[in-house]
């Protein structure tokens, strides 16, 4: 813990001058001269990824609007020589005055890279709200999740959740716990993890999933009754079962749990939040249907998927890439205006069905399944290795990795490569504005839609989103 530092008038002379070593250096390195006024959202990256930077701000600004309290970021590609964890997050924390503003309320996260360590470090006043205990656990935790395909998630989600542990809001600390079935074959990376996950090809995942420890799943079945599908889908939620073999999933979903794994309290939680949701409706569209809870209950719908076994699969990647829900707001979106449920959910007068948000783009056609997801992909990474393929060759292979796994990485560099061999086909640049925003890469996000704002001068509807995004991010600049 960290004692609460009172305000004053040039700071940063006081740290550059009276301090010394890698908080000064660090000091002048970002906040430009001495004399200058210290940025209001406290972000240092050192490390060699930057492309969530700005989605970083972001979430330490609605942070501190929403509790009052500073939050300042610091990644490290590595900690300075002889220098511990602990002695860095105590000099950092000084040096840069966190929680001035605040009567020494404030709150440091730091991460080192090379070492995959990351610190909490919190002033005295909010001892009480922020134990050790949990520090403790996030950090722990950080060993394993910024490892992952998406540690910018994690450390978003880890300045929402403290800060709202700070304000008195109720917080399940045991779902920082790594899920029970990841074993050392997801771990592996070493060094320069922030920038770039776990590194692993589909091989990979693949055969680590199948190298996973036997457990009994057969209650966890795909029916030909959707509905009793559904139920066993449930059931594998309530019961907390993230493993990816869950035998009702389709191929790709599997591929999605081992990218983004979840622990067993995560994958309850959304079993109480559905259950919560009352009654769901059943909703048909030829190979597909769609589980809906209520309204005003935080959930996305689930996909189903009929197989030409006549068989009901569980589409976890389909649920991500249809719909989605912001931060702000319980209540889902349809992504594109294709989209096979759109008419059925704008008859049964839910919220946000007036439009998609995604009005220039469209989903892709499905193949019949079951099919081999790493065949499909395989054929089309051999174009790539061949130097052979096309741009609707690269945008198929996003498209696959996608709406099959939702493994966004993978669809992203699909994709830029998709857009830079046809930089004038505007339905590559409205998919990379989907990917870099699920991604938190909001510069990316930014950059494609100023572009399609400009090269569609009459469509009133994407300029005013460029503008309101633009406005929002400048904010925290």
């Amino acid at each position: 813990m960290h004692s609460g530092i009172t305000s004053a008038r040039g700071v940063l002379i006081a740290a550059c001058i009276a301090l010394g070593g890698l908080g000064a250096w660090l000091v002048s390195r970002h906040f430009q001269s001495p004399g200058a006024d210290r940025p209001r959202y406290v972000l240092i990256n050192e490390t060699a990824q930057h492309d969530y930077d700005l989605a970083f701000r972001m979430s330490l600004r609605l942070a501190e609007k929403k509790s009052g309290i500073e939050n300042a970021l610091v990644l490290l590609a590595s900690l300075p020589p002889s220098k511990s964890i602990e002695q860095t997050a105590t000099e950092l924390f000084g040096k840069l005055r966190i929680g001035e503003r605040h009567n020494g309320r404030g709150i440091l996260y730091l991460y080192s890279a090379q070492e995959n360590l990351m610190k909490i470090e919190v002033s005295y006043a909010l001892e009480g709200d922020i134990p050790d205990v949990y520090c403790r656990r996030v950090e722990e935790a950080a060993k394993t999740y910024m490892l992952s395909e998406i540690p910018q998630d994690f450390i978003s989600e880890l300045i929402i959740t403290t800060n709202l542990r700070s304000t008195g809001g109720t917080v399940d600390d045991s779902g920082w716990a790594a899920p029970g079935w990841l074993n050392s074959r997801f771990l592996s990376g070493g060094g320069g993890a922030l920038a770039h996950g776990y590194g692993k090809t589909l091989d990979d995942y693949e055969t680590a999933i199948r190298s996973l420890p036997a457990t009994e799943l057969k209650d966890y079945t795909p029916a030909a009754d959707a509905r009793v599908s559904a139920e066993r889908y449930l059931a594998a939620l309530a019961a907390g079962i993230g493993d990816p073999r869950l035998p009702l999933l389709t191929e790709g979903s599997r591929l999605f749990r081992a990218v983004v794994p979840r622990n067993k309290n995560q994958e309850q939680r959304i079993a109480e939040f559905f259950r919560a949701a009352g009654p769901y409706r059943l909703l048909y569209a030829g190979d597909l249907a769609l589980v809906v809870p209520g309204v005003d209950h935080s959930n996305l719908p689930f996909v189903l998927r009929r197989g030409t076994d006549r068989l009901w699969y569980v589409d976890e990647a389909k649920s991500w890439t249809y719909f989605h829900r912001f931060e702000d707001d319980v209540n889902f979106f349809v992504k594109y205006p294709d989209n096979p449920f759109f008419g059925a959910l704008k008859a049964l007068r839910l919220p946000h069905m007036e439009a998609a948000i995604y009005e220039h783009a469209a989903t892709p056609p499905r193949l019949p399944y079951p099919f081999s997801l790493s065949a499909a992909i395989g054929r089309l990474e051999d174009r790539v290795r061949a130097g052979t393929a096309r741009a609707p060759d690269y945008a198929a292979l996003g498209d696959l990795y996608l709406f099959e796994a939702n493994w966004i990485s993978r669809a992203i560099t699909s994709y830029e490569a998709a857009s830079r061999l046809a930089p004038g086909e505007p339905s590559y640049r409205w998919r990379l504005v989907d990917l870099y925003l699920n991604d938190s890469r909001a510069d990316k996000m930014l950059a494609q839609l100023k572009l399609l704002s400009e090269s569609r001068p009459v469509d009133a509807r994407t300029q005013a989103w460029y503008r309101y995004y633009r406005q929002q991010y400048d904010a925290i600049n």
